[in-house]
């Protein structure tokens, strides 16, 4: 059996990862040139856990993986609001929880391939010709074709495949009112204050997140409460943001490099996730939206629920079938925990600012804590 994947992102890399260990040849064509280094932090648990140590790729993760104390809350002034302690997730997850950068996801699932994967960049499929109920014919950007018993679209939230079966993104893609921004930078004096907490920003309209990935290096994460597309000038619009998040943000204004990630935050709700021999995955299919904060782990336990889907079924068809319907009842409720944290996650107005450091100040109370993360994770052990 064969299986032409398109994306080489998290979903993708899993996916082949998964169907590999099947015994399926696997072909992975990516559009960029080369494994994209832009991104931003990820925190690391639920269902996505079991998987990956299922697929042989939780070790790799750990590696590279860190553990944060605690999330500070600053006020544009530099004084601190609130504290949340990572113990009450580490508790709730069983010690199944880490945070790391989306690119070293991608590393750590590149190195766990077999070396007879085909993973080629700079490539991407244009087009899916149907033969009846039987393999498809598949035609590349560099226009040889591939027949292939299954394709799978896992290219993202913006899939191009996705469009070419079901039509503009318009259609599928809600918009949930943010956008957000990424980078990474040097700044020795920084990384050195925030060592093993998390920083962010407590304000009205935009959040900064900043992280210390090592004694010199510094993450940081901006979203901004605006509904419109991500403006042309991306890293002026992370400058001006940063000018309004307080004195450690502040300080990078002058660091924002020109290699950025940036893009609006989104869910796919899609009426369905194939077309023949053709099936979304990941954020193509699914996107919970970084609210959430579990599209990485959803990605890969997708993955893994696919193989076990082939596994149980004989028939192509039915287990494409049961892979979405057991997919959806998972996502379904992710999706819906996202929606409703929207409001704590980026405060509109002084008001919800207000309630959400009342919150934080009642976290202070291991039960309120506990009720607090789990609300916020839709249950990280899930």
């Amino acid at each position: 059996m064969r299986v032409v994947v398109n994306g080489a992102g998290i979903a993708g890399l899993a996916c082949a990862l998964a169907l590999s260990r099947l015994g399926w040849q696997v072909l992975v064509t990516e559009i960029a040139p080369a494994p994209r280094r832009g991104g931003y932090m990820i925190d690391f648990f639920g269902p996505g856990w079991e998987a990956a140590e299922r697929l042989g790729a939780l070790e790799a993760l750990r590696r590279r993986g860190r553990l944060y104390q605690e999330a500070r809350f600053v006020d544009e002034h530099g004084r601190t609001t609130g504290r949340l302690g990572f113990e009450t997730v580490d508790e709730l997850a069983r010690g199944r929880f880490f945070s790391i950068m989306r690119p070293d996801i991608e590393e750590s699932l590149r190195g766990c391939l077999p070396p007879d994967v085909d993973l080629r960049y700079g490539t991407t499929v244009s087009a899916v010709e149907p033969d009846g109920t039987g393999p498809v014919e598949v035609r590349l950007s560099d226009g040889s074709t591939v027949r292939a018993d299954l394709v799978l679209a896992a290219d993202g939230l913006h899939s191009a495949l996705r469009t070419m079966l079901l039509g503009p993104e318009s259609a599928l893609v809600r918009e949930l009112g943010f956008q957000t921004a990424a980078f990474v930078c040097t700044d020795e004096a920084l990384a050195t204050r925030l060592g093993a907490r998390l920083q962010l920003s407590d304000v009205v309209d935009g959040q900064a997140w900043l992280f210390a990935l090592d004694r010199r290096t510094v993450a940081a994460f901006v979203v901004v409460a605006d509904d419109g597309p991500v403006p042309a000038d991306v890293r002026a619009m992370i400058r001006a943001e940063l000018g309004r998040h307080g004195p450690d943000p502040a300080s990078l204004v002058d660091r924002v490099p020109d290699d950025v990630w940036a893009d609006t935050v989104a869910q796919v709700v899609a009426p369905r996730w194939r077309s023949g021999r053709v099936l979304l995955m990941g954020d193509a299919a699914h996107a919970v939206s970084l609210l959430a904060g579990q599209g990485a782990s959803l990605a890969i336990a997708g993955a893994d629920a696919l193989a076990r889907a082939l596994e149980e079924h004989d028939d192509l068809e039915a287990a494409l079938a049961a892979y979405e319907t057991r997919w959806r009842a998972v996502v379904g409720p992710v999706q819906a925990t996202a929606r409703r944290f929207g409001s704590g996650f980026v405060p509109r107005t002084r008001r919800q600012l207000w309630i959400r450091r009342l919150v934080l100040h009642a976290a202070r109370v291991p039960l309120v804590s506990r009720r607090l993360v789990g609300s916020l994770t839709g249950g990280v052990t899930h």
